[in-house]
């Protein structure tokens, strides 16, 4: 299984790259335009994406997403700041969508949920 963390935030990603189990593959990208270039190669499983994503955000990733047939239907745990970010997530596209900050156990938890 693949991970990939998309996120400006270092914290969020070590949490990421330390708390999830033996067996599932994280890798990370600092911003979105990052993102979408490691997934021209190599397509996660689902996507952990924090609204902080420098360039073009959390939203105009996934908004670029669902115009990719190979990337279109991934599933996306979003992490935003605020209640009133949740709406417009889940209107971009995002299967879950859960408030910062949030525990390592709770994020990892989240994720694998996602995939099962």
């Amino acid at each position: 299984m693949k991970v990939l963390v998309v996120s400006d935030d270092e914290q969020i990603r070590n949490e990421a790259e330390f708390g999830f189990p033996t067996g599932v593959e994280i890798s990370t990208a600092s911003d979105s335009r990052e993102a979408s270039l490691r997934m021209k190669t190599e397509v996660p499983n689902v996507l952990i994406v924090d609204i902080r994503t420098g360039s073009a955000g959390g939203f105009g990733l996934l908004r670029d997403m669902s115009q990719r047939a190979t990337q279109h239907g991934i599933p996306v745990l979003m992490l935003v700041e605020r209640a009133q970010d949740e709406w417009l997530a889940r209107q971009a596209g995002a299967s879950r969508v859960r408030i910062q900050p949030i525990e390592s156990s709770e994020l990892v938890a989240e994720t694998l949920s996602l995939i099962s």
